[in-house]
């Protein structure tokens, strides 16, 4: 009995599909009646239960047969259009559509079908004519004015599409999002004067819609009038507090431009139609600090916790206003009555412990996680916690002490071997340490911070291959780790790979934009490559943005002393880093080796046997020493020093060019 029903269920959903052979992207349609002769019924019948078995290509098949034995059915051949465009094959579903047209010219299905397999194979000019057909057959149908909307803007053909879009509109389309879409594709398209025509259309019979007040923003924004894309996030609030995009955005440039002003305007408004959004209230008082109005961000906050009792956000905030008024007392009071409130006020009982350690308070703030650390829920939580507390006190064993036994009954959890393994790091046992992080990579690899400490360690352990390794496995694992990058490309410097390190420091770059450490890292990588162009735009956007920085000084002064170029500059440069920091080796270095490019020998043995003298294992600046002395004629000390250094380093081939040519 039940596979009876299982079968009606077939055959009715069988016929469905048979009856609804139309493109799955049309909004609205026609059916046509569809009659088959009765041996392709049959296939056709067979095609479709494959189609519900998702088994594309067998009910290809069984409709390929059917069209054998039916040639005169269009039916047949929009299906088959149908499936060859979901497989993403647009040439066959275009053939397959074309003959069901020759069948029946106006059939909609087959028009639909062609039309958005055109689309497919991105021939738009054609696609455009099959909807213009469509439109003239039968002038209201949304889907095809819609399609023709949008390939008319794709087209730059912005006036005809502002006409079709209005003919859609009228034919009954009026879904505010579907209508801000077209209106998108004006705007990226560069129609700016169509997209706010479209926006305002919508604005004026959907003004509840906070989309539209964004869209018409960004259009202002677009054309460089912030002032009109501020007035629309305005109008937006204005008409509902509660658009929360619209907030965002003005506090994003009130934030940018520091208008604590018109950003205290804005809460005031918004805290006067809501006085119950506690996150509101919070950020009027914020500002009303950042404005040096002291006491109204006091009573604002006050006010909140009042209102807020079990709000941890609400003490957080207080607490932190007291600190910033430097009345530790009173943060001490508002964090201890959060904790008394509620016991899982977890962040305020940390905030609480930081204070307490840095006054050195170490019982008290221990204290603090004692009831909670034999709770079952936040067991391991807080013995880490009291761990930690007993690092910063300096009783680094007690704290391991702490920790190990969990190891057998936490042991799982894969902050228990990080933090063991962090404590070894810290006590040089770097062995030990290495293996509880290989412990934690086991329970959790998708922490990136899990591979940076294992990267360290082996760093540590001078194991800079498996170092290299890691970081590499990691880079590609988490392609978007600006530290996992960085770390790979010093690396890969460091073995004098440098093409390699080139392309990890810039991924790093990409991927935080605004690192002095790593931008510096690329330009010397692409020193090293004597990519001197990208070098130099590097460093000359780090010195106008650090113009006092003595490593950044050193490092342009240096690039320009490798290159004999601009000394004068590079001199000046180097002669304040100096002046920075007098016993920096490198430093040193770089300002002798000036002097040896702008021929004055004298000081360049000054400035470089300085050098050698607080780095004595450093091979450029012992080979540096050996060709100032080869200026000087001192060709004998200059063979010695060049030996030295590849010894230090013997991939420092040119060396071996230099002894050959003395002899």
């Amino acid at each position: 009995m039940k596979k009876s029903v299982n079968l009606v269920i077939l055959v009715l959903s069988v016929w469905v599909l048979l009856s609804a052979c139309s493109s799955s992207r049309k909004m609205a349609g026609v059916k046509p009646a569809l009659s088959y002769n009765k041996a392709a019924m049959n296939h056709m019948i067979d095609g479709a239960i494959m189609e519900l078995l998702e088994n594309p290509h067998e009910a290809l098949l069984s409709y390929h047969q059917a069209a054998e034995l039916d040639s005169t059915s269009p039916g047949i051949y929009i299906t088959m259009a149908e499936i060859y465009y979901l497989l993403e094959k647009p040439d066959l579903s275009i053939s397959l559509a074309k003959k069901a047209l020759r069948l029946d010219p106006q059939n909609m299905d087959a028009l639909h079908i062609l039309a958005a397999a055109y689309e497919a194979n991105k021939q738009h000019v054609q696609a455009m004519a099959v909807y213009e057909d469509i439109v003239e057959i039968v002038p209201n149908d949304i889907e095809a004015l819609f399609y023709l909307t949008s390939l008319q803007i794709l087209s730059q053909h912005p006036k005809e599409a502002l006409k079709t879009y209005k003919q859609m509109v009228k034919a009954g389309l009026d879904d505010p999002h579907y209508l801000i879409g077209v209106g998108n594709l004006f705007l990226r398209s560069g129609a700016y004067e169509e997209a706010e025509q479209v926006y305002h259309d919508i604005y004026d019979r959907n003004p509840d819609v906070e989309a539209v007040y964004l869209a018409l923003a960004t259009t202002s924004k677009t054309q460089k009038d912030d002032e009109k894309a501020v007035e629309w996030y305005k109008k937006a609030l204005a008409h509902n507090p509660a658009f929360d995009d619209a907030k965002a955005e003005l506090k994003k440039i009130y934030d940018k431009d520091k208008n604590w002003v018109a950003a205290i305007a804005m809460y005031e408004k918004l805290v006067a139609a809501d006085s119950t959004n506690l996150s509101d209230k919070l950020q009027l008082g914020q500002y009303y600090y950042l404005n040096d109005e002291h006491a109204k961000s006091m009573a604002t906050y006050s006010q909140a916790l009042k209102e807020h009792p079990l709000s941890e956000r609400a003490y957080l905030t207080l607490g932190a206003l007291h600190m910033a008024q430097e009345d530790t007392a009173a943060a001490i009071e508002t964090l201890r009555q959060a904790i008394d409130k509620k016991t899982s006020f977890y962040r305020a009982r940390r905030t609480l412990s930081e204070i307490y350690a840095a006054q050195e308070r170490w019982d008290d703030a221990i204290a603090l996680f004692e009831p909670l650390k034999d709770n079952d829920t936040t067991y391991v939580g807080a013995r880490i916690e009291i761990a930690h507390l007993l690092i910063d006190k300096g009783d680094t064993l007690q704290a391991i002490s702490l920790i190990e036994p969990l190891m057998s009954t936490h042991g799982d959890d894969w902050r228990v071997p990080t933090t063991l393994g962090r404590f070894y790091f810290i006590s040089d046992d770097h062995a030990t340490a290495l293996g509880y992080f290989e412990q934690a990579l086991e329970r959790r690899d998708d922490l990136p911070h899990l591979w940076v400490l294992r990267g360290l360690t082996y760093m540590q352990m001078d194991s800079l291959n498996s170092a290299l390794n890691n970081f590499e496995k990691a880079a590609e694992k988490f392609p978007q780790e600006s530290e996992i990058h960085y770390y790979a490309g010093t690396l890969a410097s460091r073995q004098k790979k440098f093409a390699r390190a080139a392309s990890y420091l810039l991924t790093a770059l990409e991927n935080d934009p605004k690192n002095d450490q790593v931008a510096l890292s690329l330009a010397g990588a692409y020193d090293e490559l004597k990519q001197y162009d990208r070098a130099e735009k590097l460093y000359q956007q780090l010195l106008k943005a650090n113009p006092e920085s003595p490593i950044i000084l050193n490092n342009y002064a240096y690039h320009l002393s490798v290159q004999a170029k601009e000394l004068d500059a590079a001199l000046q440069m180097s002669m304040k880093a100096v002046t920075a920091e007098p016993e920096n080796a490198p430093y040193l270095d770089t300002l002798g080796w000036i002097h040896y490019q702008m021929g004055d020998y004298a000081r360049a043995k000054q400035y470089i046997e300085k050098a050698l003298e607080k780095s004595p294992d450093t091979a450029e600046v012992v080979e540096h020493l050996g060709d100032v002395y080869e200026k000087l004629g001192e060709q004998a000390l200059a063979e010695e020093l060049w030996r030295r250094a590849y010894e230090l380093d013997d991939r420092r081939v040119n060396l071996l060019e230099k002894l050959d040519q003395s002899k």
